[in-house]
């Protein structure tokens, strides 16, 4: 009787390499969705430190949150309210020059908004949110006592306050399917399910009331006092 010599068959070999090749394309398929479900879990850890930190400004401030620049040097308001093609960098300075929140929370590294920032070579630069150093749209002439269903910061839209599906473009950072928004009453989540999809180049939160987008169609909250700033 012969023995059989130890070592594997060509045939199993096969099957073997068939085994490993399935699993990893099956795992090459799912790696970009856990990628993109972390960075979205270190967005909304991001905002949720900006609205508690925005929540501290208004209990010192009669319960408004920033509504107008400040000298960055002084922490000084320079008194005028913000308005149309103002700078949501702005309105961030308040907070960091006072509460001295650092400046990762505002960066995305992924969003066109943040290329080519600038690097701060003084204690002056720290005070200041430069252009590239931020990726949140901000929402001004809110307060804490503000209907909680309204947004206060959002992952930044392009121009028009949609987002897109070009990963380089303003707007595209998570590629048109969804987005991080904080509220007035200083919650966060993911938008998700809340995106209108019909157009990839031009998605969109949709408003709780009309379904419309939040931040242009949406009359019982978008009132005179309150202007949407994008960032630098």
């Amino acid at each position: 009787m012969t023995s059989r010599t130890q070592g594997f068959t060509l045939i199993e070999l096969l099957v073997v390499i068939s085994i490993i090749a399935i699993l990893a394309g099956l795992g090459l398929k799912a790696f970009p969705a856990a990628i993109k479900k972390a960075r979205l879990s270190e967005s909304l850890s991001n905002a949720k430190q900006i609205l508690t930190t925005l929540k501290l400004f208004a209990t010192d401030n009669d319960g408004s949150y920033p509504s107008s620049a400040i000298d960055p040097a002084t922490g000084t308001p320079t008194g005028t309210a913000f308005a149309s093609g103002d700078f949501s960098n702005k309105a961030f300075e308040n907070i960091i020059s006072k509460y001295q929140i650092g400046k990762t929370f505002f960066i995305n590294k992924n969003s066109a908004y943040c290329k080519g920032a600038k690097v701060d070579t003084s204690l002056a630069d720290s005070k200041v949110l430069s252009q590239g150093q931020n990726d949140w749209l901000y929402v001004s002439g809110m307060s804490d006592t503000t209907n909680g269903n309204w947004p206060l910061i959002a992952t930044a839209t392009a121009a028009g306050y949609t987002y897109t599906s070009d990963k380089t473009a303003k707007g595209g950072v998570w590629e048109g399917t969804d987005a991080i928004v904080g509220y007035c009453d200083a919650s966060a989540k993911p938008a998700g399910s809340n995106m209108n999809m019909t157009s990839t180049t031009a998605t969109f939160v949709k408003s709780p009331i009309d379904g419309n987008n939040i931040f242009t169609g949406t009359a019982d909250w978008l009132g005179a006092n309150v202007v949407i700033l994008l960032p630098q």
